[in-house]
């Protein structure tokens, strides 16, 4: 972690409006659930960054020696609109590379590359009295961190001084003015929606770099937004002061995406108070269904694809008109790239083609905007919302900008670029997982149906982690909490009040809560999976009261402790396991049932079999079994698992000693790494055959080597970074075993593969990373299909 210095209250997230923007009011269903979900076309990450590799490549490639990425003194935009636009390419072009760089941190455009170096320096220079080239300066140079940020503070400055007063009186923009005439009067006919809409998204950028923008100039930008919205709730181009122009039929509705982004941004800073209603926003109703019924997923316009990915982060919608939005753009765009990396920006759709103009439709600036959509919906999930009401005025929205100004702190004290989303209650569960956290909020009991329920709790089976945040101390949403709670869990967990030694707490060293604030907990005895704060933390994301300081660094405890201090991944790479093919061959496994906390990880052999059908051809079949009817004919292999003592009586003892000694195979391993449960297990075996004991396994033995169908190398293994601290660096798998006749009867590990099966890092638990706990488990399996 970078730089973790406190925000001021007036300086906010880096990365750009649309991803933490306001008015979350959005999950309307009048264009969501309106329309039953379309499936994606399938994209993997990999795709998507290779995609997104050649297309930085193509740029810095089209780079001049002076750092710029300009064509000729009269440019392509100058050349059309015959305004002085020099420099709006390069900075364009350096927002793009920069974004790039502080994801996927590729060296080629790192900060202190010659083409970064060049790139900015020509982008800082730039005094050019453009709405375009200001608007893209300023998000360019707002990008960088802090330290970086004030050696370019006079370009922001001036940014942010020719921004304010090109505004016209009505908060709308044109093309150029020449700032040293003053303020821009109002002048009818003499703006258009496109200059509008990067106007406020400079003044955003510079906003958000810390600098001044008035109260006046936000209240007169969305003024100007709410003004000239058509009643079907779109918007056009342009038109004349209050009675706005209605375009042709087939540009209707192409900067209704703009429209919303600017009402989200103007939002940010006019309606941020935490209330206990909703404040609905009919201009918003209104532009988000006109548009849910124009919306294109496979839209050939890369400027209009950039104002709808603008909107879908703005609002934290994953499905716009019932497509997930990103996996379609980001699909089309790896099918659409050219052979040397570039997009077309195919702007004839907006009727600015111009076979006269050099360069037009524009390669680079085509690159430029994919580039934007491709990176910032890639970014990895921080937190999911949960919408569990029909209407987008529900009471789980009533802080519209809690999660979004929580996710914005956390890019700005983490450096580190995070999105996040909103998921609907009746969705399926493999659409919430691509985040470690589920946030619920209100004051009133949800009502959750039993189906609803069941999905609250297949999410914690999947290794998530519930928040629910008590809006105005509420009592009645509490209570709901903790029944829901414990509903997930059957009954057979508490929720208790967390102490002061809980890992939430001290989880960042630097950084000791006042507190405990009330939380209330609910653990499976490896890891917490919901956490209830009663003292409505919300409120303070919603307003921004940064000066209370806990109610900001408890959520990124939070956050610390589901991801185990490791990346998360990006958006496409989510927990869910795509099916296999014909199987090569099956297993039924057995997992034991005691008297105990014999299942703390409901999800993890399930998902197990999910990765058995798709990577190595096996069908597992997994059945709870109480120990005194394990069948080695049924079941050739068995687990046991735990979080604590348990002993087992002479009946059952023998009862598995009879299971082993007729073909069966006992895995078992410490849940979470608990101790009390190794040292029950190696009592165990003790009583099952006396006189032996646990050994290690040796390096060359074909559960570690994998040479046996469907095996895999697990010689060098990788630990939780948990375990790290506590133990070191170990890079060999460290697991106990006693053979009988040549065959392993008994396999144990005291470190925790259970957890590892479900893919998630959650800290607290000594043991396997994901990937090596998997490998184990695989060949293991595999070992008791060929001995069974």
């Amino acid at each position: 972690m970078k730089n973790r210095s406190l925000m001021n209250k007036e300086s906010m997230s880096r990365r750009w409006p649309l991803r933490t923007a306001a008015v979350c009011m959005v999950i309307l269903l009048a264009m969501v659930a309106s329309r039953h979900a379309v499936a994606a076309p399938a994209v993997s990450s990999q795709n998507v960054i290779a995609a997104i590799k050649r297309g930085v490549h193509f740029l810095v490639t089209q780079q001049h020696t002076d750092g710029s990425w300009e064509h000729g003194e009269f440019n392509w935009m100058q050349a059309a609109v015959g305004t002085n636009q020099m420099g709006g390419e390069s900075a364009l072009v350096t927002e793009a590379l920069i974004d790039v760089s502080q994801s996927l941190h590729d060296p080629e455009i790192s900060m202190f590359a010659p083409t970064m170096q060049k790139a900015l320096k020509y982008v800082a220079a730039l005094r050019t009295p453009s709405t375009y080239v200001a608007s893209f300066q300023a998000n360019a140079l707002a990008l960088l961190p802090n330290n970086s940020k004030r050696v370019y503070r006079d370009a922001l400055n001036w940014d942010a001084r020719y921004l304010r007063h090109s505004m016209h009186h009505d908060g709308a923009y044109t093309y150029s003015w020449n700032i040293q005439q003053g303020t821009h009067p109002r002048q009818p006919g003499h703006w258009d929606n496109s200059n509008t809409q990067y106007g406020v998204l400079g003044l955003w950028a510079c906003a958000h770099a810390g600098l001044e923008v008035p109260l006046i100039a936000w209240e007169r930008a969305s003024e100007h937004w709410r003004r000239s919205q058509y009643m079907d709730g779109t918007w056009g181009y342009g038109g004349f002061a209050d009675r706005p122009i209605k375009p042709t039929a087939a540009r209707a509705w192409f900067f209704t995406p703009a429209g919303l982004a600017s009402l989200f941004i103007t939002d940010e800073f006019l309606r941020f108070k935490a209330v206990m209603h909703p404040l609905p926003d009919e201009n918003v109703v209104r532009g988000m269904r006109a548009m849910a019924t124009r919306f294109n997923p496979l839209e050939p316009d890369l400027y209009i694809m950039y104002g709808q990915t603008r909107t879908g982060l703005a609002t934290g919608l994953q499905y716009l008109a019932g497509h997930n939005w990103y996996q379609w753009f980001a699909s089309d765009l790896v099918k659409r790239q050219n052979t040397d990396g570039s997009w077309n920006a195919n702007f004839s759709s907006l009727g600015w083609q111009d076979p006269k103009v050099p360069g037009w439709p524009h390669a680079i600036i085509g690159t430029a905007y994919a580039l934007l959509v491709l990176d910032r919906g890639l970014n990895p999930v921080f937190i999911n919302k949960l919408q569990y009401s029909k209407h987008y005025f529900g009471r789980w929205n009533v802080r519209p900008r809690d999660i979004a100004n929580l996710t914005s702190w956390m890019v700005k004290t983490f450096e580190q670029p995070l999105n996040w989303q909103v998921v609907d209650i009746n969705s399926p569960v493999s659409d919430w997982l691509d985040s470690p956290i589920l946030y619920i909020s209100g004051s009133h009991d949800p009502n959750f149906s039993a189906e609803q329920v069941a999905k609250l709790k297949a999410y914690v089976n999947a290794g998530g982690l519930i928040l629910a945040n008590c809006n105005g101390r509420s009592e009645f949403f509490k209570n709901a909490m903790i029944k829901y709670a414990q509903e997930t869990v059957n009954n057979r967990y508490e929720v208790h009040k967390l102490s002061k030694a809980s890992t939430l707490f001290h989880i960042q060293p630097w950084y000791h809560a006042a507190s405990t604030y009330g939380l209330l907990g609910l653990s499976n005895g490896v890891r917490y999976l919901w956490i209830i704060a009663p003292n409505d933390f919300g409120r303070s994301w919603q307003n921004r009261t940064y000066a209370f300081r806990d109610n900001w660094e408890l959520p990124a405890n939070l956050y610390i402790y589901a991801t185990g201090k490791v990346s998360l991944a990006t958006k496409l790479d989510t927990l869910v396991v795509s099916g296999g093919g014909t199987p090569a061959r099956s297993l039924t496994i057995a997992q034991v049932q005691y008297h105990g906390n014999w299942n703390p990880e409901p999800g993890a052999w399930p998902r197990m079999a999910q990765i058995a059908s798709s990577a190595f051809a096996t069908r597992l079949v997994n059945q709870n079994v109480a120990v005194d009817k394990l069948n080695a004919a049924a079941t050739p292999l068995a687990h046991i698992t735990g979080t604590e003592k348990f002993t087992f009586s002479g009946e059952q003892v023998a009862a598995l000693r009879h299971y082993l000694n007729s073909g069966g195979m006992l895995l078992g391993d410490a849940a979470g790494g608990s101790i009390n449960f190794t040292n029950s297990f190696s009592h165990l075996v003790s009583m099952l055959y006396p006189g032996k004991q646990l050994d290690n396994l040796p390096a060359h033995c074909t559960i570690y080597t994998g040479k046996m169908a469907g095996g895999m190398p697990a010689t060098h293994v990788t630990y939780r970074k948990f375990y790290i601290e506590r133990e070191g660096i170990h890079t060999t798998p460290e697991m106990l075993g006693l053979k009988i006749k040549g065959r392993w009867v008994v396999l144990f590990s005291q470190d925790d593969i259970t957890s590892g099966l479900l893919g998630t890092n959650t800290w607290g638990i000594s043991g396997y990373a994901p990937a090596s706990a998997q490998a184990l488990a695989r060949n293991i399996i595999c070992y008791a299909i060929a001995h069974k």
